[in-house]
């Protein structure tokens, strides 16, 4: 009776699930690999610089960026002592983490000296201020030297979030066209 009665609940349960597709404002829900990122352009890479930095679909210098809001840097592999033009093209994304950190820092000063963790922070007399990343890892046969598109903000722990799909979207514009793999 209590196998039947067991049974019973989990085909009542199953039968209330349904598919998880995905929800393009949720900060749990992360690009899928195999999604594509499109430059619209061409652009260029300033000298001595690995990238550059976007916000609400604008390339920005560092000192225009306000970090407090969601940005993304586009990166390559290596610096150069002369413009690096990228050429518009359609990158592969081959690999998507969220991190919790400093890494998509704009370059300006850091509030905060040290985290640890998630919540705990040690800083240099500043609030305890972290970075919510996703890392886009990208590919393309015509330009091996892009390495990346980095994109967050800076928040409280206690507040902070990763970005959505739709807050990286609005903050690429149209320099970018973001395209999740099908069926996600």
């Amino acid at each position: 009776m209590k196998r039947l009665i067991l049974l019973a609940t989990s085909v009542l349960l199953s039968a209330c699930q349904t598919a998880y597709v995905g929800n393009e404002n949720s900060p749990y829900y992360t690009i899928p690999v195999g999604s594509t990122l499109t430059l619209n352009q061409n652009a260029v890479i300033p000298p001595n610089l690995a990238g550059f930095l976007l916000q609400n679909g604008q390339i920005q210098t560092q000192y225009q960026i306000n970090q407090y809001y969601p940005y993304c840097k586009f990166e390559v592999l290596k610096i150069r002592d002369d413009p690096q033009p990228i050429q518009a093209d359609t990158f592969s994304i081959v690999k998507v983490v969220q991190q919790i950190d400093h890494s998509v820092d704009a370059g300006q000063t850091k509030l905060a000296g040290l985290s640890i963790g998630i919540g705990i922070g040690i800083s240099n007399g500043g609030s305890s201020v972290q970075t919510y990343a996703t890392r886009l890892n990208l590919r393309s046969e015509k330009q091996p030297e892009v390495f990346r598109l980095s994109c967050g903000l800076w928040d409280y722990p206690e507040k902070g979030k990763h970005l959505t799909i739709n807050e990286i979207r609005k903050a690429l514009g149209n320099v970018f066209t973001l395209q999740l793999a099908s069926g996600k």
